[in-house]
């Protein structure tokens, strides 16, 4: 087999996909949520004194994942480019939705501006509009990154860059996450029933990374099918 000038980038690839899911876990698990919108802006604004440093570390994480986000989207639209054969372009599709996804880090950045507008005594519509902004940042970011899988989900189904079910489960998770983000016209405080494609597609799109990374790590497809058939011809 020879040997692969992408190996070591698709290796980083596929552990900042890693990184990205670990970081994830991470904030659901260990930082504070932020409070829910049921209360007013100022019980909310009280919370910060109890919460706030929490509340910072998972902006904080909120931004690490967005950029590991961003290095495994990069190198799957690199896999995908190498592999492409017939032109289809996929790879360009997959490359605009991730680099889109870094709005996420905007969203990021406004949950510790309006923690820290919180502990400075910051009240009122301006402390509520950087309350809410984030939670608006973060839904809508869903919208690029279906775009992302489309371009991959696509991508793959023609190029065989990736195993094959992935393709598909990259096809669902992008519809799924296009209807959930419609629970931004929902209830503001469960979203409406639109919530539940948005929980179920964030979950399997960290399935779907997990999946990625793995395949990411290992040797490229299409030098496998090479070996394979080099095998074939020496028997």
């Amino acid at each position: 087999m020879t040997h692969d000038p992408l190996a070591g980038t698709r290796r980083v690839g596929a552990a900042a996909g890693l990184v990205a899911v670990a970081l994830l876990v991470a904030i659901v698990a260990a930082t504070p949520a932020v409070p829910a919108p049921d209360r007013t802006i100022a019980e909310i604004a009280a919370t910060v004194g109890t919460h706030g440093d929490g509340l910072l570390l998972g902006a904080y994480l909120g931004g690490l994942m967005a950029i590991a986000l961003l290095l495994f989207g990069a190198v799957t639209t690199i896999a995908l480019r190498r592999d492409e054969q017939d032109g289809s372009a996929w790879w360009i599709v997959a490359l605009v939705g991730i680099s889109a996804t870094s709005i996420g880090l905007i969203g990021d950045a406004l949950q510790v501006a309006w923690v820290d507008s919180a502990r400075h005594g910051v009240s009122g519509d301006p402390l509520w509009a950087l309350y809410s902004a984030p939670h608006v940042i973060t839904l809508f970011t869903m919208l690029p990154l279906a775009v992302f899988l489309l371009g991959t989900g696509l991508g793959a189904r023609a190029s065989g860059a990736f195993p094959r079910w992935t393709a598909w489960l990259a096809l669902v998770v992008a519809g799924l996450l296009v209807i959930g983000a419609g629970s931004a016209t929902g209830d503001e405080l469960t979203g409406g029933p639109l919530a539940i494609p948005l929980l179920i597609g964030i979950a399997a799109f960290l399935v779907w990374t997990v999946a990625v990374s793995v395949s990411l790590w290992r040797t490229p497809r299409g030098d496998r099918a090479t070996t394979q058939r080099g095998a074939e011809l020496l028997a």
